[in-house]
């Protein structure tokens, strides 16, 4: 039985405009020399979406920061990221509600979308990569952390081995992180994994005063690639959909599939 639209999960490739979304930042007062451009790209999602703002995402030009000189026109950056909507149904909706000066960031003609597959069978085994920001959320108080503290995975466990003779491999617990990640979705097993690129990355969150200042945060910013089996259908689709990790509305957290 052919899904219905309904139920399809669709990857979009869009272009975005960077002197637009400079403007964009400084229309919603951001500190632009402050804040990335995953910040930039989730505000400028919300605003020509709203609710039905595709997630997760990932911005392909990761490297090239844009900030409050970035006025050279034709400069563009990637983003892909999967929604319940394809490409002529995010046009519209943005039609509809989007400003004219946000309408205009995005390459309405380069804009793409295909289909992601409905069926995925057990045993299929996919190759993967995964921008990521792989924190937890400490259960309890302890002596370097405090009760629901998100902390990188990383530290967390320097932190709970508390042995300076002891040394605690980075990729590995980044790898670890993922197979548990894994583990609790389900839908598929962790084969392998390698850490391809690491950094500690500033990310911008408003808090929740009446003036919505932007707050600046340190977070581990990983892309993962490596080797997946697929071990149910349904639940495999789900964790596309809803991507893995936190952060995935700035971001992080789109799980990008090829042939093994």
């Amino acid at each position: 039985m052919n899904p219905s639209s309904a139920d399809l999960l669709y990857m979009i490739q869009m272009w975005l405009d960077t002197r637009k979304l400079s403007q964009l930042g400084r229309m919603l007062r951001l500190p632009l020399r402050k804040v990335g451009n995953n910040y930039l790209v989730h505000s400028a999602l919300a605003e020509l979406f709203q609710d039905q703002a595709p997630k997760p995402f990932c911005v392909e030009d990761k490297h090239r920061q844009i900030n409050e000189y970035d006025d050279q026109n034709g400069r563009q950056i990637r983003t892909l990221c999967y929604s319940d909507l394809d490409s002529e149904s995010l046009q519209k909706l943005a039609q509809g509600f989007a400003s004219p000066t946000v309408y205009e960031i995005v390459d309405w003609d380069r804009i793409a979308s295909k289909p992601m597959p409905d069926e995925y069978p057990d045993g299929m085994k996919l190759g993967f990569e995964l921008r990521a920001c792989p924190v937890i959320r400490k259960a309890s108080d302890g002596p370097k952390w405090k009760e629901g503290q998100e902390v990188d995975a990383f530290l967390s466990r320097v932190w709970e081995v508390d042995d300076p003779d002891i040394d605690v491999d980075r990729e590995e617990t980044y790898v670890k992180w993922l197979k548990r990640q894994f583990e609790n979705r389900g839908g598929a097993k962790l084969i392998e994994a390698n850490m391809k690129r690491f950094s500690l990355e500033r990310m911008s969150r408003r808090n929740h005063s009446p003036d919505r200042k932007v707050k600046m945060i340190k977070r581990p910013d990983v892309t993962l690639t490596g080797k997946l089996e697929v071990i149910d259908n349904d639940a495999f689709k789900q964790l596309l959909n809803k991507g893995i990790g936190r952060h995935k509305s700035f971001g992080y957290g789109m799980l990008k599939i090829r042939r093994a």
